[in-house]
């Protein structure tokens, strides 16, 4: 994630290189982080945490179609994370991880998430070039495949039934391009180039016109419905690896479920919750406090000041979680905001709410 919402190699080996030191305990950190790592390194003499560097070949946008993609849950990712490295010193260290794993939590997901609709976008794409349709150049590959402002969730609402959805395309999508893709080789015309920028899908569809016949003589598009039909429960993700990306969402979004119930408080940096105690209880999304806190600080980050709570809704959306800020005041987010101490409420601004920064780390 690192890596693909950098501007280039060498702001994603900085951020890297920022986040490896900012996991480190040295003289700035709490005492009883010291004091851990003391002991830790007693009892395990000789070893010592070494950069694992981002690999060579790690995936990257194509550079315009990184200029121009304006929803990309990575980059925002990007900037989250220096937001949050530069407000460790306003913590301790086990406060500081929390807000970290916060963030990453929901940009994992967000990411996956974006990953399938893309997928699932470039496989319409090439189904209307089966249909001798389709983009045609990469500036209309770019507007097909990559998405705007997508909702992948809305606040206060079941998250499952979305995200499911999501998932199901990507199966689809992937059972559909490698169908197109065994078409074109069986046809004695397979396609040499990539699809992982605008330009590779443009010349995939360009590719696919132009052995239009031979593909529709192979009958691709029946192949395609047919494994579709057979494979049900596995496009309705009730097996498999749509089941695996149910399961994932849920478990890095939803509050940990403790057997203690003393210790049912202790994940603070949730997204989802239960609606009600029942075990057949649907997920909503509602963000925890450490949650609040941490999205919070990095939609004010580099700013002084109150701000209005649109940005707080703007930030959400960068993630693909919708929200109307009219809603805020009234629903539990607002009920987390006043209780954090992080909105000034004010007649004069919008919706009555304006967001306050959480740490002295804001004011730079």
């Amino acid at each position: 994630m690192v890596s693909l919402g950098s501007e280039d190699g060498h702001a994603a080996d900085g951020l890297w290189q920022d986040l490896f030191s900012a996991l480190g305990v040295g003289d700035d950190d709490d005492v009883f982080a010291r004091w851990l790592e003391g002991e830790t390194g007693a009892w395990v003499p000789g070893k010592h945490w070494q950069l694992n560097p981002i690999p060579a070949g790690e995936a990257r946008l194509d550079a315009d179609d990184l200029r121009s993609v304006q929803f990309l849950p990575s980059r925002q990712l990007t900037k989250d994370l220096r937001a949050i490295i530069l407000a460790k010193d306003a913590m301790t260290r086990r406060q500081w991880t929390s807000l970290l794993e916060a963030v990453l939590r929901l940009a994992s997901v967000s990411h996956v998430t974006w990953l399938c609709d893309v997928q699932a976008r470039i496989w319409q794409s090439l189904s209307d070039a089966l249909d001798s349709k389709g983009p045609m150049g990469p500036a209309e590959a770019r507007r097909a495949i990559f998405p705007g402002s997508p909702q992948y969730m809305a606040y206060g609402s079941k998250a499952q039934p979305s995200l499911k959805d999501g998932f199901s395309g990507y199966l689809g999508a992937r059972l559909g391009i490698n169908t197109v893709l065994w078409s074109l080789e069986k046809a004695g015309a397979p396609y040499v180039g990539d699809i992982s920028s605008s330009q590779g899908v443009a010349g995939l569809c360009q590719h696919v016109r132009y052995n239009h016949d031979q593909l529709s003589a192979l009958g691709t598009k029946r192949a395609f419905l047919d494994v579709r039909e057979r494979e049900a429960r596995a496009m309705n993700c009730k097996k498999g690896i749509g089941a695996n990306l149910v399961e994932f969402a849920r478990h890095v979004l939803g509050q940990r479920d403790t057997a203690e119930p003393l210790l049912r408080g202790y994940d603070q940096g949730y997204v989802l919750k239960k609606k009600s105690a029942g075990n057949s209880a649907p997920w909503i999304v509602s963000l925890g406090p450490v949650a609040v806190l941490a999205l919070v600080h990095c939609a004010l980050a580099g700013l002084s000041g109150p701000r209005s709570i649109h940005r707080l809704g703007q930030h959400l959306a960068s993630y693909g979680i919708a929200i109307d800020r009219h809603d805020i005041g009234g629903n539990d987010l607002g009920h987390q905001l006043r209780m954090l101490g992080l909105v000034l409420d004010s007649p004069d601004a919008e919706s009555g709410m304006l967001l306050l920064p959480p740490f002295k780390s804001n004011i730079k």
